[in-house]
């Protein structure tokens, strides 16, 4: 069981076993029985009809209604209409053959969904295995001992810039960092959030740890904090920079700006929850409390992918008080919900004052220009859409004064290839201006 858990669901191995499975099956239930002169004639309704439907259904979820916040790609529209059109196969055979044909037709359905469900994941990157598909792959607990430093109460905690230059890494320090899930109350925002993730680098492990910069890192929706650890391979990352750098890394955080995968509060107060205090009160309140961090803008970071890179660009924007750098991986142009209207309605009581007001632009018209504020644009190569709005927010950036850095992830799209590639770029790209290294880090 623990073999099968851990199969690797993003090999190209995986996949082609898989689909040469299918094609067989599907050859199998292709073949005309002998009595059946019409055969032909029932096959290619069939498939025509299901490829249309899958079609149609791709199109009007994705396209119209929107569902994913991002219209598929061309691998989603392909495999929808495939297993569709696979589907309208089985139901020929379950009707109109025998007995022995039908039981190759019920273990098709599973074949074919498999087929395109591997798909789908790869063209995604979600999820590395099983395990993580299942939900199984749970972060496990951080210990009590990993939050309280024991020279976090009478260090210093103001910013260094030159940490870098300063830093002497004890003979024991850890070779990697460690990380696990903290629970985070919303004690001022009341905000019902799950249960965070946070990652300790090897320099936070030792005694007379030096106080660190902080990352407060975001997922996308629908997704959990998990998700950046699993699929945005951010641990596999920091551990990278922090070899490379004496042990030294930001202490990261990746709370739950979103309390469930469904619900999308768009980093606002307002009635759909307080995500936004929850983020810049609650979070900040506890990495505060519980880790020994640096104080200062200059010491703390925000960044996400999708739902979340806009959130980073709102709260950085509107906050430089609390953070002079971001780090924004395929952000939407602004909150939404939907359409302009559903979330005007739903996500602000109605109040259009409200909602443009929370646009990232609009918040960076009122805040600027902006004195010391780093931004971190990256987007997908064949993400248009989201390429787009990369270049408007990138440029209202710019525009309002933040020293803005662009990135684009080859040959990815919309997905957790981007986001990996886009967080790992973006903390190198930062690593100076955190007082980690001199020069800019590469993955």
């Amino acid at each position: 069981m623990n073999w099968l858990l851990s199969v690797p669901l993003l090999s190209s191995t995986s996949l082609l076993v898989v689909d040469v499975v299918a094609v067989l099956i599907a050859i199998a239930l292709l073949v005309r029985p002998r009595t059946r002169r019409t055969w032909w004639r029932w096959i290619a309704l069939a498939v025509l009809a299901g490829a249309g439907l899958g079609a149609v259904v791709t199109w009007w979820l994705g396209d119209v209604r929107d569902v994913l916040g991002l219209s598929p790609t061309w691998v989603d529209r392909f495999w929808v209409a495939a297993v569709v059109a696979g589907l309208g196969v089985v139901v020929v055979n379950l009707i109109r053959t025998r007995w022995w044909r039908k039981v190759v037709a019920v273990v098709a359905v599973l074949v074919f969904a498999l087929a395109g469900g591997l798909a789908l994941n790869r063209d995604g990157s979600v999820y590395q295995n099983l395990s993580q598909a299942l939900g199984l792959d749970e972060v496990p607990a951080l210990p009590a001992t990993a939050t309280a430093p024991p020279s976090a109460a009478s260090a210093s905690t103001e910013f260094d810039p030159t940490l870098w230059s300063t830093w002497k890494a004890p003979s024991d320090l850890p070779a990697t960092g460690r990380y696990g899930s903290v629970s985070i109350p919303g004690t001022v925002s009341h905000f019902p959030a799950r249960d965070a993730v946070v990652y300790l680098p090897p320099a936070a492990l030792v005694a007379n740890a030096p106080a660190l910069p902080v990352m407060i890192m975001m997922s996308g929706q629908p997704a959990e904090p998990s998700s950046v650890v699993t699929a945005g391979h951010l641990v596999e990352t920091l551990d990278a920079f922090a070899a490379k750098n004496h042990g030294l890394a930001p202490i990261v955080v990746v709370p739950d700006q979103l309390s469930a995968d469904a619900h999308n509060p768009m980093c606002v107060d307002g009635v759909l929850g307080n995500s936004a205090t929850y983020i810049t009160t609650d979070v900040v309140d506890y990495m505060t409390s519980h880790f020994h961090v640096a104080s200062g803008p200059r010491a703390w970071a925000v960044g996400g992918f999708s739902q979340g890179g806009t959130c980073s660009i709102q709260f950085a924007a509107s906050r430089p008080d609390l953070f002079s750098t971001f780090i924004d991986v395929s952000g939407e142009l602004g909150p939404s919900i939907g359409d302009e209207k559903t979330t005007i309605d739903q996500g602000f009581a109605g109040n259009r004052a409200a909602y443009e007001a929370a646009q990232p632009q609009a918040i960076m018209a009122k805040h600027g220009p902006y004195a010391d504020t780093a931004a971190f644009f990256a987007v997908g190569a064949t993400d248009g859409p989201y390429g787009q709005i990369m270049t408007v927010n990138s440029a209202a950036a710019a525009k309002a004064g933040m020293a803005v850095t662009r990135y684009v992830s080859p040959g990815s799209g919309h997905d957790w290839t981007t986001a990996t590639n886009g967080f790992a770029h973006g903390i190198g790209q930062f690593y100076p201006r955190l007082g980690l290294s001199a020069a800019v880090q590469t993955p």
